[in-house]
């Protein structure tokens, strides 16, 4: 098979392949639970809670992911969206 780069779209920018959306912030509010009380009751950086919620966050540990569920009594997809871009070229 003859490799054709025509075919392959490469991703430059967030916009080609969509974005995850952190729901943190809506959670918290609807619990009416603090960053002071997550962090010191989850065991999550002070740091950590305020990126995810203002989702300015790039990546999310896995540990860190499973402790918010534990502690808000979530599942992953209450926290995390994947919000796809709509593809006009398609």
């Amino acid at each position: 098979m003859k490799k054709d780069s025509n075919n392959i779209k490469p991703i430059v920018y967030e916009i080609q392949y969509g974005k995850i959306i952190v729901k943190l912030d809506e959670i918290m509010k609807k619990l009416d639970v603090s960053n002071y009380e997550l962090n010191s009751k989850a065991n999550i950086k002070f740091q950590t809670i305020q990126n995810l919620r203002i989702n300015k966050a790039s990546r999310i540990d896995f540990e860190v992911l499973a402790k918010l569920c534990y502690s808000l009594d979530c599942k992953v997809e209450d926290i995390l969206e994947y919000v796809p871009t709509i593809d006009n070229n398609n």
